[in-house]
């Protein structure tokens, strides 16, 4: 939208065969359409006097009534404290004959506030004298208001595909949390047969007490991975390692690959940087890649049931590859994969890619697909080191 007006404070004109065709609108009429604007508007402060007229759409951006009148203390007071510094410098900045700047700033008081987009320019008179600078205000509620409902359809969308993934994984979780429950109630009741022997065998007890301390807390780190994967919540920032996200992520999905025979191979560079992300998102990334790997496995032999899992260093990026032996993609399929709603799984929702590539999209990353030349897929995201973590 500000493409149709800026032109309208820029110095070039407009080409000849464009100006001259007969149905070309008039500079006034081009100033009339722009002007009819709702969320378009005007002003100007004459330098003489600080007196600043303003059209109707820049006094209700502005926050204005019709009728009162402004000078330049009552202008600059409608912008947020923080933002009139910026406001000052775009005047400075017409007044010292420097490149005009188009800024965003804010209106109003620190709780009820709204941003717009301004820009100011040097107005002279006919004998060439600086008299007046003159701008334009366009109102940015609309667009912020729509970004703003589109990150929360993203988040919710991005937390209900959670929710499907962790119901696919039910039955593989209960039986990896029955592994270590098993092992404490049987440590548990051995501990109460060596209490009771006399004498009391103390170092086969300690033994037997460290054992349950170990799958208590191998208990309890699964059930806090997926209660970190269920909860919703806005998007934080953070320290990622490299090591922690494969080991959490093979924690999540060992149960399923243990049912499913899947062999699992880890290949981590020396000295991975960390990368600075969502945990969590990136964990629902790299648990989705390692899945769908399971699933295009599905009609292999136990024995050719392996995944791959490679990080490594790439300039100031990290590169993680799943590679699976299944059966490839369809070339003509190779894009579409990534698509919401496509899918080849037979009860697939068709949402987990497009939502992990939108996931390292948001990381300032790329997820894209490959087939290995001799058999199988793989799937490489890259994401950027920490700015702190660079030798």
């Amino acid at each position: 939208m500000l493409q149709i007006f800026t032109s309208i404070f820029s110095k070039r004109s407009p080409k000849p065969y464009l100006a001259k065709h007969p149905l070309a609108l008039s500079s006034d009429e081009q100033l009339a359409l722009i002007a009819s604007m709702n969320s378009l508007g005007f002003w100007s402060i004459d330098l003489s006097t600080d007196e600043v007229w303003a059209n109707q759409q820049a006094r209700h951006i502005l926050g204005f009534g019709e009728n009162t009148q402004l000078d330049r203390a009552a202008f600059l007071g409608a912008i947020h404290r923080e933002d009139q510094g910026a406001f000052l410098g775009v005047i400075d900045a017409a007044l010292g004959h420097r490149e005009e700047k188009e800024i965003e700033l804010r209106i109003g008081a620190d709780r009820v506030v709204h941003w717009v987009t301004l820009k100011a320019r040097r107005c002279f008179d006919s004998q060439n004298r600086l008299r007046r600078i003159a701008g334009y205000v366009v109102d940015e509620r609309q667009d912020k208001r729509a970004a703003s409902e589109l990150l929360t359809l993203q988040q919710k969308l991005t937390h209900v595909t959670r929710v499907a993934l962790l119901g696919e994984l039910s039955g593989a979780l209960a039986h990896e949390l029955q592994q270590p429950l098993t092992a404490i109630l049987a440590n548990a009741q051995a501990a109460q047969i060596l209490a009771n022997r006399v004498p009391v065998d103390n170092a086969e007890l300690k033994d037997i007490l460290q054992e349950i301390v170990s799958d208590d807390k191998h208990a309890g780190q699964i059930i806090s991975s997926l209660r970190a994967l269920l909860i919703r919540a806005e998007t934080q920032f953070q320290r990622v390692t490299m090591e922690t996200l494969v080991e959490d992520v093979l924690i999540l999905a060992r149960g399923t690959l243990m049912e499913r025979n899947v062999q699992v191979h880890t290949r981590l560079e020396e000295h991975i940087p960390a990368v600075r992300g969502n945990e969590v998102e990136l964990k629902q990334v790299l648990l989705n890649l390692v899945l769908n790997a399971c699933d295009a496995m599905i009609l292999n032999s136990a024995r050719d049931r392996k995944i791959e899992i490679v990080v490594l260093r790439q300039d100031l990026r990290i590169q993680i590859s799943v590679l699976d032996c299944g059966r490839g993609i369809d070339t003509d399929q190779m894009e579409r994969v990534f698509e919401p709603f496509f899918t080849t799984k037979e009860n697939g929702l068709g949402l987990g890619l497009a939502i992990s590539q939108s996931i390292v999209a948001a990381h300032g990353g790329k997820l894209w697909a490959t087939n290995r030349p001799d058999c199988g897929t793989a799937f490489h995201l890259t994401l950027p080191i920490e700015e702190r973590g660079i030798p």
